[in-house]
């Protein structure tokens, strides 16, 4: 029996038919030019082009061609997709009677489906006027464009090995398809009869979790500079979550699609299952782009990146209210002003953000190395890099204002993690020692159970010893922060709770069997908190201390103690109690009852 494989880029694909091979040509899926490898027959091992094998076949209009899926069809308007790429067309009733169309995105082309009581008949070649380039709005968004879009326009992948190539994602993908075909289970049936269950996006065509279709979903995003740990962070703080969100929470955490999260995964891996723990490890930079850090698609005739995003669902015991936690980690070049390109998107998931997390590293910091970092880490005596990390976050800010259309005296209600990182380098020149500072209740009699919940007060109290020593050397930083965002928290934490070591060829990482991070999961509990997802402990109405300053304008306002300054704190830090020169001073503000105010 003699099979066609198609060879492009030294890759193989196949075997397919002759028959195969022209449907294929018929629907654009490939050219003319396309090599085919012959295996078997009298030509057997013989390359040659598509056209010679089928004698420059061209698709044929009649009863053999394509019909479009039918969407809707209300009185003067009907609704299509195309049968190949699935692309939305919005026919008026001037076209009911057009013979042909072809299709703006993919080339197929199709022809209406037959209307109760009425038959298309001949005119003439429809051209692109029609096309509908406007996905409505909807409840769903993608994780990877951000485009939002309803459940009924939700495409299918393929699974049938002939059916593939897409005019977004390219030829050598499992092409996307409208469905219209199910089984007795209810699941849609690709051209070939074989059930379909994966989902992808009507915009960028990529896969999408079936979970995020039926689940809401909360997006956080990680900035911060090259070289700053931004991959062992968002790394570690997952280990951490796995455990913590299950032992003191009672919720679960875990991956809702592994082959998004894969490089993530292999990460974990390499850190927290080494098979040799006694030997440095190092994760690799993360790269601008590329396999396992984005996707290129074709949107609106224009390549361009998209950030892989990394999905986990969280499934909260207590209220039985289950989510997607989808979570963003871009390249520190990527917030270099002047590349935020629309052929490069890695940013654009900032302005959709339930929660944002900026990691500063203090090693990158010329002033904060020589005072404050061990000199015994690698990472501070070899290869000392001077980067301007306030440039960065200002960076970061003023794409947020862009991509959400904001005017310079809006504030950002988008809650602000500053992770001060490599903890273990500066924490001797930390006033407050974090093994000391619980940042989870014991427990708590809540709704007749004992139940546990995040320690802010304490966390503010940590918050503010860090921002004191943020303005010591970065206050341009401090201050552009609480100047757009209406919370900004200051986090220390520690990927790894040890300082990094080099090896004999000069790669500096961690030894796994040493690993045991601080306040690395303290970051997303917070925001976890400030959308209502776990509970956030009532701040305790103290008789001691002194009241301090008053609140002006959403901020707490005072003169400080020791130095005299005008003091001006975000209002997440309302009726908190702090230690300033070994004296308690009471903040304003009341009761701060955080406790979740939907019930859990």
């Amino acid at each position: 029996m003699t099979e066609y494989f198609i060879i492009k880029d030294g890759v193989q694909v196949g075997p397919y038919t002759l028959e195969q091979l022209g449907k294929m040509l018929d629907g654009k899926m490939i050219s003319g030019n396309t090599l085919v490898r012959i295996s078997g027959g009298t030509e057997d091992g013989e390359h040659h082009a598509v056209s010679r094998l089928l004698g420059n076949r061209t698709a044929v209009l009649g009863e053999q061609q394509n019909i479009a899926t039918l969407l809707s069809d209300e009185g003067n308007v009907m609704r299509i997709a195309c049968p190949l790429c699935g692309q939305h067309y919005k026919i008026t009733e001037d076209l009911f009677e057009t013979k042909a169309f072809r299709c703006v995105k993919c080339s197929c082309q199709f022809k209406l489906p037959p209307r109760a009581g009425k038959t298309p008949h001949a005119a003439t070649n429809a051209a692109s006027e029609f096309f509908d380039t406007e996905i409505p709005e909807g409840d769903l968004l993608c994780p990877h464009c951000w485009k939002s879009f309803d459940r009924d326009y939700v495409l299918y992948i393929s699974v049938h090995p002939s059916l593939f190539g897409d005019p977004i994602l390219g030829e050598y993908v499992q092409k996307r398809f409208v469905p219209t075909v199910f089984n007795q289970a209810g699941q849609p049936l690709d051209q070939c009869g074989l059930p379909a269950t994966e989902m992808a996006c009507p915009r960028c065509h990529l896969r999408i979790p079936s979970g995020m279709v039926d689940t809401p979903a909360l997006y956080f995003s990680i900035a911060g500079a090259t070289s700053s740990g931004k991959s062992y962070f968002l790394t570690c703080m997952i280990h951490q979550l796995r455990k913590c969100l299950s032992d003191y929470f009672g919720a679960a955490f875990f991956d809702a699609d592994p082959r998004l999260n894969e490089t993530l995964n292999i990460y974990e891996k390499q850190l927290f299952m080494a098979l040799e723990p006694g030997n440095i490890t190092a994760l690799p930079a993360t790269q601008i782009s590329g396999e396992g850090i984005s996707d290129r698609v074709k949107l609106d005739d224009i390549e361009v990146e998209l950030p892989k995003p990394f999905v986990f669902e969280f499934r909260n015991k207590d209220s039985q209210d289950d989510l997607n936690m989808v979570f963003y980690d871009n390249s520190g070049e990527m917030f270099i002003p002047g590349r935020d390109e629309w052929v490069n998107q890695a940013t654009f998931h900032l302005s959709h953000s339930d929660g944002i997390m900026f990691l500063f590293d203090p090693t990158n910091d010329a002033a904060m190395r020589l005072a404050l970092c061990d000199a015994r880490d690698p990472q501070v005596s070899k290869n000392p890099r001077a980067v301007d990390q306030t440039i960065l976050l200002t960076e970061m800010i003023s794409r947020i204002r862009r991509h959400a259309n904001m005017v310079s005296s809006d504030t950002c209600k988008i809650p602000l993690v500053i992770a001060v990182g490599k903890y273990d380098t500066w924490k001797e020149k930390f006033p407050v020692d974090l093994a000391s500072v619980p940042y989870i209740t014991e427990g708590e009699t809540l709704d007749d159970d004992v139940k546990r919940s995040l320690y802010m007060e304490n966390i503010l109290a940590v918050s503010y010893k860090l921002r004191e020593m943020m303005l010591q050397f970065v206050p341009g930083l401090v201050n552009a922060a609480e100047s757009f965002f209406e919370e900004v928290y200051f986090v220390p934490v520690s990927n790894f709770g040890t300082l990094a070591e080099q090896d004999a060829d000069g790669r500096i990482g961690v030894v796994p069997e040493k690993i045991a991070p601080v306040w690395v999961e303290v970051p997303i509990l917070i925001l976890l908190s400030k959308n209502e997802q776990i509970r956030e402990k009532e701040v305790s109405v103290r008789n001691t201390g002194t009241e301090l300053g008053k609140i002006v304008n959403n901020h707490i306002a005072f003169i400080h103690p020791e130095n005299g300054k005008q003091v001006f704190l975000p209002s997440n830090y309302a009726g908190i109690e702090l230690e300033i020169g070994g004296k308690l001073y009471r903040l304003p503000g009341g009761k701060r009852d955080k406790v979740l105010q939907k019930k859990i």
